[in-house]
């Protein structure tokens, strides 16, 4: 059988279902209060009728969720929809108000809670329009109701205590009401506005990383020319020059223009990464055999080790979802802990209940507290070397929602040597990056 999968409330109704609570419960209190302690005799058949509307709308308001005129999908049938529902609010709020003093009744001041939801729901036209009768509702209920004092009160003191104990109930309960549905308005409102500067913030980063990468290819292509001349050049010059000083000159340049074409690959595949955004899965063990091979060639004085959590052993039944970035920015946070400690670097992997944590150890001697908070910030320059590499770094892990944090830490190496000290790069990513591989399986099944 097809399931049906519930639709969601929305905000607007949810509002909605909390004024038409509120005015239910106000004017309940209101009515009983009226007629027990006052002793003020209305109409209870067309008092009971207004209010049988409003609490039959109330029970109703539950459907509305599958009313798809009342969803924020088309725009005019939306503000049409609401306008129309807020103005059967304020007609039955004014239907009691009629039967119950009109305007002298404390509670015509909640004429304004349907303007105040309108005024975050609809637009400019249909919330002046729903400020227009709002108005007139007021007007009416001026100089057409049912006298208070028809009501057979019992005295003029009656009847001054029923309007400044309303006044009382009605202002009490108005901030109650701001209190417990305007607030969390806001705090939504705020959250909203916190998740658009964030990816505000992400496609501008990324847009300075796809320029970066660009200008890395575009260098690359420019080299190349002039370093394989170069290289043509050498190998007719070996043919020249006979003098042993001469060919040790030619030697040495060779390997400089070798170390040069590896920086060169070496940025050319960077740039390659940075510019493949799609993510597919990759074995957990094939990502970290690339990795070190990687890292091989760009730090061929320097050994990576690699240890995993127990959570991830055995790692051929883990799957990373994830572009080639990431190794990116990997290899350049590797890359800037070898320059320090050729001797000593350690990638740990390991996973929480909420994050999957990468951590990059080195032996370097840290840096000063006052530079932890910044690094990665912006590009700069410093006695650790950490500039534009971990800038990006720092862009392309926040593109996969993840966080990077820098702290100095002490390795108890054993009592011959004593402690290293070094600098702990710690990569907090999603957890939904790496699962495993039976989930993939069932996923393409």
């Amino acid at each position: 059988m097809p399931h049906h999968r519930k639709r969601a409330m929305t905000p607007e109704l949810r509002y909605l279902s909390s004024m038409l609570i509120f005015l239910a419960l106000i004017w309940s209190v209101t009515l009983s209060w009226f007629s027990l302690y006052l002793k003020i005799h209305f109409s209870v058949p067309l008092v009971g009728l207004w209010f049988g509307l409003m609490l039959f709308t109330l029970g109703f308001s539950y459907f509305f969720t599958y009313l798809p005129i009342l969803q924020p999908s088309g725009k005019h049938q939306f503000n049409f929809a609401w306008f129309g529902l807020l103005v059967w609010i304020m007609f039955l709020n004014a239907g009691l108000l009629y039967e119950t003093g009109g305007s002298i009744n404390p509670l015509i001041n909640l004429l304004l809670l349907p303007l105040a939801l309108g005024m975050l729901i609809l637009s400019p036209q249909y919330f002046i329009g729903l400020a227009v009768i709002s108005a007139f509702f007021y007007l009416f209920v001026s100089s057409h109701y049912v006298p208070i004092m028809s009501m057979k009160v019992q005295s003029l003191q009656a009847f001054f205590a029923w309007y400044l104990h309303g006044s009382v109930l009605v202002f009490m309960l108005l901030v109650l009401f701001l209190a417990l549905f305007i607030l969390p308005l806001k705090q939504r409102l705020e959250k909203q506005k916190a998740i658009l500067e964030r990816q505000k913030k992400l496609a501008l980063q990324n847009e300075y990383f796809m320029s970066i990468a660009g200008l890395a290819l575009s260098s690359v292509h420019q080299l190349s020319t002039p370093l394989n001349t170069m290289a043509l050049l050498t190998e007719l010059m070996k043919n020249e020059v006979s003098t042993p000083e001469g060919k040790d000159y030619i030697e040495t340049f060779s390997e400089q223009l070798a170390v040069c074409n590896r920086a060169l690959e070496t940025l050319r595949n960077r740039a390659d990464y940075a510019q493949q955004t799609q993510r597919h899965p990759v074995a957990l063990p094939i990502f970290l055999s690339e990795l070190k091979q990687e890292f091989a060639l760009i730090q061929q004085q320097s050994v990576l080790k690699v240890q995993l959590g127990e959570a991830l052993k055995p790692m051929e039944n883990f799957v990373l979802q994830t572009d080639p970035s990431l190794k990116l920015a990997l290899l350049n946070l590797l890359d800037n802990a070898a320059r320090y400690s050729r001797d000593f670097i350690l990638i740990t992997w390991q996973v929480t209940d909420n994050a999957l944590i990468i951590s990059i150890l080195d032996h370097g001697g840290g840096v000063a507290e006052s530079e932890l908070s910044l690094l990665g910030k912006q590009p700069q320059e410093n006695s650790h070397g950490l500039g534009m590499g971990v800038f990006l770094s720092r862009m392309i892990i926040e593109r996969f929602h993840g966080r990077l944090s820098f702290s100095n830490y002490v390795d108890e190496v054993d009592n011959k040597t004593g402690n290293k000290t070094g600098l702990k790069a710690e990569i907090q990513l999603p957890k939904q990056l790496i699962f495993l591989k039976d989930q993939l399986e069932e996923g393409s099944e």
